[in-house]
């Protein structure tokens, strides 16, 4: 390529980890980064304004406050590509399960929690407004491309950028964990659902069918099954399939198979829906 791409990239609503995974390519940075000019970075650099002439912007995080939302549409506007980087920004993630709650419950358990003697003032100044719920970024602006991934693989995300370095559409898995996980199934359910810390199980054996709430069965694919495999059930970090409207759904009519089980599970909604709810068909508790 004759000129380098100008890419973009900023952390909302979440955690860096996608930046963090970028960086885990370390020899692999070297073959793509002489075809990048990374024009905008604020977690590595001290950018006063976003500029125009962007052609990948890689967003990451949900939008959580008004801020958040003004920049996501400016960067819409200054960007030929723009990428939802990561589960939060796609799905809206962990912080997303902060739309169980009205923000005035959040702001109150924070700065004026029952172990506080003295609670303290809510900053008021320089501070910009929470929007009442977390949102992923595809419900603020169009996106062109979601990388999923809480974080995505730093190969997920190689391949993503080389595929747009050479014209390309990145290209992710439609299959879900459970056709990557090699634990052996045999279409049973349990009569019992219990922690994760709870008894040693079969290393050979499909977790689910143990009754480890597993979520491989409505979860995208492309960890190559790493939880599942080190004995963890999967906690859905990838969000749902393009066969699907909701993960928590998808999830929710495998569960339900096992009956009374399935009731006695604690806080269903944050389990199903863990890394997707602000995604979800009910996305945020109403009062």
């Amino acid at each position: 390529m004759a000129d380098k791409v100008k890419v973009a990239m900023i952390q909302l609503c979440g955690c860096s980890g996608c930046h963090i995974s970028l960086l885990d390519l370390h020899d692999k940075l070297l073959e793509v980064l002489p075809n990048l000019e990374i024009v905008y970075a604020p977690i590595v650099a001290d950018p006063k304004e976003i500029p125009d002439g962007i052609d990948v912007a890689l967003l990451e995080g949900g939008v959580r406050n008004e801020h958040d939302e003004h920049l996501v549409h400016e960067f819409r506007e200054k960007a030929k590509i723009v990428i939802a980087w990561g589960t939060c920004a796609a799905y809206g993630g962990i912080p997303g399960l902060g739309n169980l709650y009205t923000k005035e419950e959040l702001i109150n358990r924070v700065y004026s929690t029952e172990s506080t003697d003295n609670p303290g003032t809510i900053p008021s100044e320089e501070i910009p407004p929470l929007e009442d719920y977390v949102k992923p970024i595809p419900d603020v602006i169009k996106v062109d491309y979601i990388i999923p991934g809480c974080p995505p693989t730093p190969d997920m995300i190689a391949s993503a950028i080389v595929a747009l370095l050479n014209g390309e559409e990145p290209k992710f898995s439609t299959k879900i964990v459970c056709d990557e996980c090699p634990r052996k199934k045999e279409n049973v359910f349990p009569e019992k659902f219990k922690r994760t810390f709870e008894g040693k199980p079969d290393p050979e054996k499909c977790l689910f069918e143990q009754g480890y709430t597993c979520l491989g069965m409505a979860t995208r694919a492309g960890c190559g099954a790493k939880c599942p495999n080190a004995g963890v059930p999967c906690r859905g970090c990838y969000g749902k399939t393009d066969a699907v409207l909701d993960q928590g759904a998808a999830a929710a009519n495998t569960f339900a198979n096992a009956g009374e089980a399935a009731l006695e599970i604690p806080d269903k909604v944050a389990l199903l829906n863990r890394f997707s709810l602000p995604a979800a068909l009910i996305s945020k508790k109403i009062k």
